[in-house]
């Protein structure tokens, strides 16, 4: 008799788990698609600050090709730093060199935004396998650059002119945008909504991404989301986007609200806006690095992979 109470009791707690799980499933489902990138969150949290510094460039770094990084998200201070060049030297190239990175910091700071907002979806990941660790890590870096395209159709949305900048992806992705709007007759400011114009935001902001892991950038810390570590504690900052924990379905918890941006136009989701091709196309690319960074004979490399 108290087996079958027993066992009765069990049955009931495994249906009520199960009915709760399934309506938590379904209720973040629909908390995705409906929560903004900048919306914050409901307990205290820092004030994200924006400070300048001041790098003097000198002729031996361009010569040592030194990386030098015109903005940084620095998280558990919630500054955003931006860097504006200058230079002592009479030397007109790297004159030129300080104006041209100058007259990017509005996308530099776009960039750095749109990490303090994906922030809670980045960091606190030391519970994911190694492998999705580092997808979420490599998606956080094409993530920005797309952040930096939506910036600069919005500023030729106000100004009728291109954004001025010497980054290629930019402006490859100023042209087949704008000539997509032209020879559709879309509106201004563009919805970003727009499978097309999605899938050219995703694609120039993952061949920036690819340019630059070429040129040794990310590498470090892409090994290092996907290392064995102490878990760190995250402050959280205001604009950040709160995230739903599906641990075995990332693609839901965090790859749709880590694509989520604000616009003229209002609210999109280059994520879901994209193709299925253009999609299965990232996470591709994803995987490849991931796979190139960590060695083909790393055991992590086991854990199944995210679709």
């Amino acid at each position: 008799m108290k087996f079958k109470t027993l066992y009765s009791l069990a049955a009931t707690m495994a249906i009520t788990l199960g009915i709760g799980m399934y309506s938590y499933v379904k209720t973040g489902d629909k908390n995705i698609q409906k929560q903004p990138a900048n919306t914050g969150i409901k307990y205290n949290c820092s004030q994200i600050s924006t400070r300048t510094d001041t790098i003097v460039i000198t002729e031996e770094m361009l010569k040592n090709r030194q990386i030098i990084a015109a903005g940084v998200f620095m998280p558990n201070s919630g500054i955003i730093k931006i860097n504006y060049m200058t230079t002592n030297s009479e030397n007109k190239n790297i004159q030129e060199y300080c104006d041209r990175n100058n007259r990017q910091a509005r996308l530099v700071l776009r960039h750095e935004l749109e990490h303090a907002r994906k922030a809670n979806l980045t960091k606190n990941t030391w519970w994911y396998p190694p492998h999705t660790r580092g997808e979420i890590a490599v998606q956080n870096e094409i993530m920005a650059p797309a952040a930096e395209i939506i910036e600069a159709i919005d500023y030729r949305s106000e100004t009728n002119q291109a954004y001025p900048t010497n980054r290629s992806f930019i402006r490859r992705a100023d042209m087949l945008i704008t000539q997509y709007a032209n020879q559709n007759k879309l509106d201004w400011p563009l919805d970003f909504n727009n499978r097309e114009i999605a899938n050219i935001i995703i694609q120039c902001a993952t061949d920036r991404f690819v340019s630059e892991i070429k040129r040794g950038v990310y590498k470090a810390t892409i090994m290092r989301a996907m290392q064995f570590g102490r878990p760190q504690a995250y402050v959280t900052n205001n604009l950040c986007t709160t995230p739903i924990q599906t641990a075995f379905l990332p693609q839901y918890g965090i790859w749709t609200p880590m694509w989520n941006f604000e616009s003229r136009r209002g609210q999109v989701n280059i994520w879901q806006a994209s193709s299925y091709a253009q999609r299965k196309k990232l996470i591709n690319t994803v995987d490849s690095v991931i796979n190139e960074i960590a060695g083909k004979n790393s055991l992590f490399m086991y854990y199944t992979k995210t679709r």
